[in-house]
């Protein structure tokens, strides 16, 4: 145990901040399992599960001079969630992946958490509400719906590369809207 196991978690988000790398050790193993039984209870693969949790940590280290939190429960369970989106949009599994979500037990929230994770699906949906017409159509397409950018040409009758570039537009459009809070779209990458 160590000298941050009773910090407040506020404190210890501010420390991590500041380029503390004990407090964010200590951030890590009160939030690992959590993180991890929620995404394996998705995925089913501990490789996969460990990497995905792997990915969140290091982009939570490495921008940490980007967000503003002073809870971080809510956004990490929100990151495991697209994360693990994402990884069965970009794989062959994909089909599976709504199925075995739909049996994931939800998790108990208290209500700050809910609040938490409600602002944050509202600002990204009022952001991409924000796009042009046809951009928003397939940006909702890929990462709402969860279509592969093949289905996607497919259903509009315009070709993969058309796709690949509105969802390019997309992003910079995103990022340059939320300037110094770019670090949302980790959720829809």
């Amino acid at each position: 145990m160590n000298e941050y196991h009773f910090c407040r978690e506020e404190n210890l988000l501010q420390m991590i901040k500041d380029g503390n790398y004990i407090a964010f050790e200590e951030l890590y193993a009160r939030y690992f399992d959590l993180l991890f039984g929620y995404a394996y209870n998705i995925v089913r693969d501990l490789d996969i599960t460990r990497d995905i949790i792997q990915d969140i940590f290091t982009w939570f280290w490495a921008n940490r001079d980007q967000w503003k939190l002073e809870s971080c429960k809510g956004y990490l369970l929100t990151a495991v969630k697209f994360k693990t989106a994402s990884y069965f949009r970009s794989s062959k599994a994909q089909e599976s992946f709504y199925d075995k979500l739909k049996e994931v037990p939800p998790l108990h929230q208290d209500d700050s958490l809910q609040l938490e994770v409600k602002q944050l699906q509202e600002l990204i949906e009022s952001l991409v509400d924000d796009l042009p017409s046809r951009c928003k159509e397939i940006f909702k397409l890929s990462r709402f719906s969860h279509r592969s950018n093949k289905e996607i040409a497919k259903e509009l009758g315009i070709s993969e590369k058309t796709v690949e570039a509105q969802i390019t537009i997309a992003l910079k459009k995103l990022r340059l809207t939320l300037g110094k809070y770019n670090y949302i779209l980790f959720f829809l990458i």
